[in-house]
């Protein structure tokens, strides 16, 4: 099972299918071309799986992270070139040229051999081996992405009905992530962009907190954009709509993240347990070297004297604490409070 199924796009790999729903029809094909809002990217599986390690990737510049598609993508040194003179740099977001050229150029799409439709094409395949040549380069771009405002507007994305996709998006047995790809904060303009007939019925997907990225003025054109990166966990939403064509709109959410928080174990002290003499560490010292007692240890393993027995719990143990005002010996469980 995979995600967004679109005729024409299967593909079988060893995790799942990662299919980007576009148009469907005769004109699928220059309509995918002309909007890059007009496809849906979400998958039944993480996406991440695929491209995990890149961050441990070096952060290179442009023409470096691309090298491994040098001769493999028609015209790519014209593509960064266009892309490095074009960007938004200086960044006032502290972008720096590369990482500012990388976003441009992802944004670069109009013809099969493009940056971002190679890439797109990768993540189909659903194939570790085909994602590691753009490991480099997705290191550049999720670094200049992280230097950019999180968007509070739900993301949009659409597509004309397709059944298989209304199943995935309402089955509560899959799980559903999002995948890379870009998104507008209008609805309206999604729907303007989904061409053929007015009164045609399209699937609309909202994407709500999923750490979307404002690339608006870092890409090709002027319009509001924004940039969802792969791996957001998905909660399907029971705000579903339907409008006047009988077009179906779903809301998804971003499950937030359920690691726990690590709580703080309060610092044990040394406390001479031995009534009146009232001797314990002060504190203020590197973790483990209470003030107040002195280490004994030895190393027999039968016939122990005194010195290896505590007082309070009577065990016998190769590492006890003397107090030094009582000199009465203890374990670190009895002398520590």
């Amino acid at each position: 099972i995979g995600c967004c199924c679109g005729k024409g796009n299967s593909a079988v790999g060893p995790l799942s299918t990662i299919k980007f729903t576009s148009l469907n029809g005769a004109n699928s094909n220059k309509n995918l071309e002309s909007s890059r809002f007009s496809k849906i990217g979400i998958s039944t599986t993480n996406p991440l799986l695929l491209i995990k390690g890149y961050k441990n990737k070096p952060l290179l510049p442009l023409e470096e992270a691309l090298k491994p598609f040098n001769g493999k993508i028609p015209q790519l040194d014209e593509q960064i070139k266009e892309a490095k003179s074009k960007c938004h740099y200086p960044s006032e977001h502290n972008l720096t040229h590369d990482e500012s050229a990388a976003i441009y150029l992802y944004s670069m799409g109009g013809n099969e051999n493009s940056v971002y439709n190679r890439l797109q094409k990768s993540w189909v395949s659903n194939s570790r081996t085909q994602m590691k040549p753009w490991f480099k380069y997705l290191k550049l771009l999720k670094t200049g992405l992280n230097k950019l405002s999180n968007v509070a507007v739900e993301a949009w994305q659409g597509t004309f009905y397709d059944k298989n996709l209304e199943k995935t998006l309402t089955s509560n047995s899959l799980k559903l992530y999002t995948c890379m790809s870009p998104c507008s904060p209008s609805v309206q303009l999604v729907k303007n962009d989904i061409h053929g007939q007015a009164n045609s019925k399209k699937i609309l997907v909202g994407y709500r907190s999923v750490n979307g990225k404002d690339v608006t003025n870092y890409t090709v054109n002027n319009q509001k954009e924004i940039m969802i990166w792969p791996g957001i966990k998905l909660n399907r939403s029971k705000e579903n709509e339907h409008d006047e064509h009988g077009s179906l709109i779903f809301h998804l959410t971003g499950r937030k993240n359920s690691r726990r928080k690590k709580v703080n174990q309060r610092e044990k002290h040394f406390v001479c347990p031995t009534i009146y003499c009232h001797n314990y560490c002060r504190g203020g010292h590197a973790l483990n070297h209470c003030y107040g007692f002195s280490h004994l240890s030895h190393q027999c393993s039968h016939h122990c004297g005194p010195i290896s027995k505590c007082l309070l719990c009577r065990k016998h143990l190769p590492n006890l604490r003397e107090c030094k005002q009582c000199h009465v010996v203890f374990c670190e469980e009895c002398s520590t409070q």
